[in-house]
């Protein structure tokens, strides 16, 4: 079974652009061996995440991304069962939101130019979940 997987977390330091290719480039490398797709967001240091695969292999890998010292306050926002992936030629696709030019998104707010807590996380779970179905149609 194929699931999508959506998560939001607070990154323990600021990334900068090279810190953030740098992480990209790891997570396309290990995507493209496990078969996930996907999508990562980041502003104002916070990482939104989907992931889509299968399901054990999704579930191990944001398990592994949890742990990971570079961020916390993970939360799953969505976990779907899926018949196709949204991001199906994406190893894992990016946008920095920061500098991404927000008039393209339809209906985007400044919500997420400032550092988040995981209880917002929580609350805007919908809201995310249409920040990242935005990026599908681009």
């Amino acid at each position: 079974m194929m699931i999508r997987l959506i998560y939001a977390s607070s990154a323990t330091i600021a990334f900068n652009e090279n810190n953030l290719m740098q992480l990209l480039g790891v997570c396309r490398a290990n995507n493209e061996k496990l078969d996930v797709s996907g999508l990562l967001l980041y502003s104002k240091e916070n990482f939104f995440q989907i992931l889509e695969g299968e399901e054990d292999v999704v579930e191990k890998l944001y398990a592994d991304i949890a742990l990971d010292t570079r961020h916390n306050g993970a939360i799953v926002i969505d976990r779907s069962e899926i018949e196709q992936r949204s991001f199906p030629n994406w190893s894992m696709g990016f946008k920095n939101l920061e500098t991404f030019d927000k008039r393209k998104l339809r209906g985007y707010t400044n919500l997420f130019d400032r550092k988040l807590s995981k209880e917002e996380f929580g609350n805007l779970g919908q809201d995310i979940i249409y920040l990242i179905e935005m990026f599908k149609e681009m």
